[in-house]
């Protein structure tokens, strides 16, 4: 799991990459959301997947 920390205003603020340090020690604020960029990118690669075989279903 990589996760990463983006401010109310969609900034990044840093990876949350120490695994035994508390959530307290990232500069967190109200509106802050903590993002797992790796099941975003598995997302990514299982949308593509999917778009590719319906082109390929499509086109036959």
């Amino acid at each position: 799991m990589e996760l990463e920390l983006y401010g109310a205003d969609d900034k990044f603020y840093s990876k949350l990459d120490q695994e035994d340090a508390l959530l307290g020690s990232y500069p967190v604020d109200d509106g802050c959301r903590i993002h797992d960029s790796q099941i975003s990118s598995l997302a990514t690669g299982l949308a593509s997947a999917m778009t590719s075989h319906w082109g390929k279903t499509m086109a036959v």
